[in-house]
């Protein structure tokens, strides 16, 4: 009898904890809309307290497309107070995809819709996605300390180009040196892979199966059997050459099972046989998750290009 009654309150407890994860997770959900839709209002109004407001103090970071990382609070109001200076946003939507809690941070993805024109009246329409960190603090508050961001199809970059911040120096990872070279190694496996235009090693050595992909000029890849396609594709060899490519990280957040890494990447591009060349560089987000082996898999990830 004692048996069965302590069975009966270990499964009221299971009960209530489940309730209260799938609680809480809509919770996040519905104040990230909330949030949102503040974020919605100072994009009309021309107006970066509300949003810098968000941004955590010390650990800041900022990925915007066609522009470099940004650490520091400072540079990220600077930016935005650019931005906002030399667009007239007529119509700005945000639209939550997926949030995910991971212990006390939580992902969250979605896509974006802006209509806004320039000092000359020319109109750009910049629809695309992004992917945001935030931390949970005490009594549920949400702090920003991480957001990406890039369009579903090309736009041309020197639309943003009048954008100057301070250079600042990249930060360094703070953890576990362990833990730090595990994820350059998989970090250099990855450069191994683009170099030799293996796309198909590329996918499978590296995403869940679950993974959600969001690169540059195109919407957002869910799980392998889109992931999988567009990395065969875009690193066909096509007469394409990688003479030096550099993947490394800055600041990286360990929590459990996952790792929260932002990364930066230097890509020295030839064809034609070295008839034509380009320097890429960009910087990404990326979610780590540890699979049944052990091994960091990326679970989520987003890149765009500086």
């Amino acid at each position: 009898m004692k048996k069965r009654y302590l069975s009966i309150i270990l499964f009221s407890v299971f009960v209530n904890l489940q309730g209260q994860i799938i609680k809480n997770t809509e919770q996040l959900k519905e104040k990230l809309i909330a949030i949102n839709n503040q974020f919605e209002d100072s994009f009309l109004r021309n107006d970066s307290s509300i949003i810098i407001k968000y941004y955590d103090d010390k650990q800041s970071v900022c990925m915007p497309e066609y522009h470099k990382a940004l650490y520091t609070k400072e540079d990220i109001k600077s930016y935005y107070e650019q931005w906002f200076s030399n667009f007239k946003i007529n119509a700005y939507k945000k639209v939550i995809y997926e949030v995910k809690q991971i212990d006390n941070y939580t992902i969250e993805i979605g896509t974006f819709n802006i209509n806004s024109a320039n000092k000359k009246g020319e109109a750009l329409v910049y629809d695309g996605k992004y992917l945001n960190v935030w931390k949970i603090e005490k009594n549920v508050k949400l702090t920003l300390i991480s957001e990406i961001w890039g369009a579903d199809k090309a736009i041309d970059g020197s639309n943003f180009s009048f954008i100057k911040t301070n250079s600042n120096e990249i930060p360094k990872p703070q953890i576990e040196k362990s833990l730090e070279n595990e994820v350059n190694k998989r970090n250099q496996r990855i450069a191994e892979l683009v170099t030799n235009r293996e796309g198909e090693k590329h996918a499978d050595e590296f995403f869940t199966k679950d993974a959600i992909y969001l690169t540059y000029d195109s919407p957002m890849f869910i799980g392998m059997e889109n992931i999988k396609p567009y990395f065969v594709e875009h690193e066909k060899p096509n007469g394409v050459s990688i003479d030096s490519i550099s993947i490394k990280a800055s600041r990286m957040i360990p929590l459990n099972n996952f790792v929260i890494e932002y990364g930066y990447y230097y890509v020295d591009v030839s064809w034609d046989n070295k008839k034509g060349r380009a320097i890429v560089t960009g910087k990404s987000t990326n979610i780590w998750k540890r699979d049944e082996n052990g091994i960091l898999m990326l679970y989520r990830q987003m890149v765009n290009h500086n």
